[in-house]
């Protein structure tokens, strides 16, 4: 369509350069054969317009002609034909020629990638969730022309982006709000299934969905927290409340412990008592009261009539208790 645009309007302007130079030439050629004296050098420019306008326009033809007329296709992709807006076919990838009034559309059949930044869906309890989504998809070869035909140039807007924003709302709103992060690969998987099911009829393929991220608003995400540290702070509470009977237990059993050992202590105690009594003998009492005393006493007054155990001749040395015994 450019292309006969461009020459319908080319043509006027090309022909009207080329008779005028035409008359102005063919006027001093008159008047050089009446006799006339002419400018040569306007007669040859005249001349020179003709020819310089027809070669013009020749070139612009064939040049304009071959530029709309060969296409190049990249690899990955096909070329829709239209002759007048209507789709007349497709090519494969590579150098391919058109007439130069029909236009090319290139296509690609590659798979692309799409990301959905913060799709807002709900939670069972109508809670914000925000998504984040990344959809791979490819069209078939053979189905391009009748995807643009049936759909237009803008498909993937008209089919895959409506449908992946409801069906992510819909498979979310299915949980409540705090299982909706565990049921992450639940959805993913029942979005795209449902996805590739729907657009099968438009021979578009989808290779994968992933669901990026799951985030909520930054007032529940606070509540969460702040209910997370409440039932923390109530399980610890708990478990204090649990180990209190243990700790009295155990008090219980460390009394009970020292009162047994006291009471084996004092057995024995008891029991070296007895055995200390049923050896002890009047000699043996002063042995061990003369073992305290000093070694350097030499006089020692007792009282009489006391009771005191301790013979005082024991501790005259020898040779005074000798003579008084032999008195």
């Amino acid at each position: 369509m450019e292309w006969i645009v461009t020459v319908l309007v080319l043509t006027p302007l090309c022909a009207f350069a080329f008779t005028r130079a035409r008359r102005e030439g063919a006027a001093l050629a008159q008047r050089a054969a009446g006799g006339a004296r002419v400018n040569v050098v306007a007669m040859r420019a005249a001349w020179g317009v003709q020819i310089g306008a027809a070669v013009i326009f020749f070139l612009f033809v064939v040049v304009y002609t071959l530029s709309a007329s060969v296409h190049q296709i990249p690899a990955g992709h096909v070329g829709v034909v239209y002759n007048f807006g209507r789709i007349i076919g497709q090519r494969s990838e590579g150098l391919q020629l058109t007439f130069p009034w029909q236009t090319m559309y290139r296509e690609s059949i590659q798979v692309q990638r799409h990301r959905f930044a913060d799709v807002t869906a709900f939670s069972k309890e109508t809670q914000d969730v925000l998504v984040v989504a990344t959809v791979n998809y490819s069209v078939s070869p053979n189905a391009v022309q009748t995807l643009l035909r049936e759909v237009g140039p803008n498909w993937f807007d008209r089919l895959i982006e409506p449908r992946v924003v409801n069906f992510l709302k819909e498979e979310t709103v299915k949980y409540i709000t705090v299982d909706v992060a565990p049921n992450r690969e639940s959805i993913r998987s029942a979005v795209r299934e449902r996805l590739a099911r729907d657009l099968e009829q438009y021979s578009i393929n989808v290779d994968d969905l992933l669901i990026d991220n799951i985030d909520f608003l930054p007032e529940f995400k606070q509540a969460i927290e702040q209910k997370q540290i409440a039932t923390q702070d109530a399980l610890r509470e708990e478990a204090r409340v649990e180990q209190r009977p243990n700790e009295a237990q155990q008090v219980i059993e460390t009394a009970r412990g020292a009162a047994e050992a006291l009471k084996i202590n004092a057995d024995a105690q008891a029991q070296a008592n007895r055995a200390l009594s049923a050896s002890l003998t009047d000699q043996l009492i002063q042995f061990q009261l003369v073992q305290k005393l000093s070694d350097k006493i030499q006089v020692m007054l007792l009282p009489t009539g006391q009771g005191v155990l301790l013979d005082t001749r024991s501790l005259l040395p020898a040779s005074a208790a000798t003579p008084a015994a032999a008195r």
